[in-house]
């Protein structure tokens, strides 16, 4: 990965159960490729890197388009989830490049950890609805704002004792 390009990671099925809620009326395949399509317009778009994974056998595929997405089926021995905790704890200082999509809290927290911004798979899939819907470009504002809002989000927000206790600690020696 070049310094300052950014590679999304994705938790492969639970964007794929955000994206399609009914997803009873499509096969898994089906339901894969649209959203491998989704990511391959976004990659395009914002030149990142995308890197999806999905339970199953580890292998990469590329999209007959020519350009690729990073698709890993994990091993039978290794859970998706495990998988993007292993990717993040291993990128050391690259970690800030890297954004993680998942609604998994063990997923978020650990990624949050070692420093990697997080977006909420159910947020994602509604940006990339939205882009679907309105055409390529037209909300790559609203995305990169709302990688920031995310960020925030993913903060932990102090109590009122812990406030109080800071405020006194600050406060002390003052008039």
């Amino acid at each position: 990965m070049k310094r300052g390009n950014t590679e999304y990671v994705v938790d492969g099925y639970n964007l794929i159960h955000c994206l399609f809620p009914n997803g009873k009326k499509a096969s898994l395949e089906e339901m894969r490729r649209k959203t491998e399509a989704l990511l391959l317009a976004f990659k395009k778009e914002h030149r990142c890197s995308v890197t999806i994974v999905y339970d199953g056998k580890e292998c990469f595929r590329e999209l007959a388009s020519g350009t690729s997405l990073h698709i890993v089926f994990t091993p039978a021995s290794k859970c998706a989830d495990r998988w993007i905790i292993d990717y993040v704890k291993s990128l050391n200082t690259k970690i800030k490049l890297v954004t993680i999509v998942s609604t998994d809290n063990e997923i978020r927290r650990n990624a949050t950890a070692f420093g990697a911004q997080c977006i909420r798979s159910e947020d994602f899939a509604k940006l990339l609805k939205d882009r679907s819907a309105s055409g390529n470009g037209e909300n790559k504002r609203d995305f990169n704002r709302y990688d920031k809002e995310n960020k925030a989000i993913d903060a932990e927000v102090p109590g009122e004792q812990e406030i109080a206790l800071w405020k006194n600690l600050f406060n002390k020696g003052k008039s």
